[in-house]
């Protein structure tokens, strides 16, 4: 059973029971970074007084913590990769896990929807994958009038900054180029709107949209051939995935997946700004692109803004 609380901006709230069933028949896609795609249809209307009452109750293995010294070391692990020509990009994550009986889910996700009109606001509850909450900038693929289209979002800065850097133009010029190259391999015309800044909270990043007007490609194709794309992995994509296995050394779990609705206007979200709930607490999940430009200290603090702009959110008893 698969229970879902989702704020899309721009539709109607989404609350509902779903099991599973084949991908095909699919009203909702689910997947992790690693692991298979999972489908469920809708079973019932969801009663959110009952969702929340159960809400953090799963026990939970907390990831180990990284700090600073450690993290920073990944990333030079990392760089060195790069300059050696295994790979371009690599996103590396981290898990930061806060203990506390105090924290009020419900309040929690109505505090996000408040400071994340522009996201989605997402809560659901999986016997295998747990209890998760998040509010993602991230748009994987989505239905529009005369096709689909992807968001390319990387590259972060604080809020108010006032210019962008090589760094992060590289890191998100990596992910423009995969969507397309994946959008184009589906035929149609493929066309990238003009860069603009996504507001998200304390902190901003780039955004291009790709379109295509390949309506009649098989989304479900589509959706598995874009993931990971090199927002939330790296490139090429196979080496990046290696090289997270080997250094990050934990399991995102939904982090960095997606959650798909496929009626009503098919729309992927990228299941980021995440927290994991349980009985011990709060697991919060944060990461960065990592270029041959990157300073570890300065991708150390990336993911502390992040973390805390999620830890800022949480609302206590």
């Amino acid at each position: 059973m698969l229970e879902v609380l989702a704020r899309i901006p721009g539709r109607p709230k989404v609350a509902s029971k779903y099991v599973e069933t084949d991908v095909a028949r699919a009203m909702v896609l689910l997947r992790g970074f690693h692991g298979d795609l999972r489908g469920f249809k809708e079973e019932s209307a969801l009663d959110e007084t009952l969702f929340w009452s159960d809400f953090a109750t799963t026990s939970l293995n907390v990831p180990a913590q990284s700090n600073t010294a450690a993290y920073q070391q990944q990333i030079t692990k990392i760089i060195s990769r790069i300059q050696q020509r295994q790979v371009s990009k690599v996103v590396l994550s981290r898990p930061s896990h806060l203990n506390t009986t105090r924290a009020d889910a419900q309040r929690t996700f109505a505090e996000l929807e408040k400071r994340y009109p522009n996201c989605t606001v997402f809560a659901l509850k999986h016997p295998e994958y747990g209890h998760w909450m998040g509010a993602s900038p991230e748009v994987l693929f989505e239905e529009i009038k005369d096709g689909y289209r992807s968001m390319s979002l990387a590259g972060t800065r604080l809020s108010g900054a006032s210019d962008w850097g090589d760094k992060e133009r590289e890191e998100q010029n990596f992910v423009t180029t995969e969507i397309q190259k994946t959008l184009t391999a589906f035929g149609g015309h493929v066309r990238s709107q003009p860069e603009e800044t996504l507001h998200a909270g304390p902190v901003e990043h780039l955004l291009t949209w790709v379109e295509t007007d390949a309506s009649n490609a098989p989304p479900v194709a589509i959706l598995e051939a874009l993931h990971p794309t090199p927002a939330i992995c790296g490139t090429p994509t196979v080496p990046a995935r290696e090289v997270i296995a080997e250094v990050e050394q934990y399991d995102r779990g939904l982090y960095t997946g997606y959650l798909a609705f496929m009626t009503g206007g098919l729309h992927a979200t990228v299941l980021l700004r995440t927290m994991q709930w349980s009985e011990s607490g709060i697991t919060f999940y944060a990461g960065g692109g990592i270029t041959k430009d990157s300073v570890p200290l300065n991708e150390w603090m990336e993911t502390e803004y992040k973390i805390s702009a999620l830890k800022d959110a949480v609302q206590f008893k």
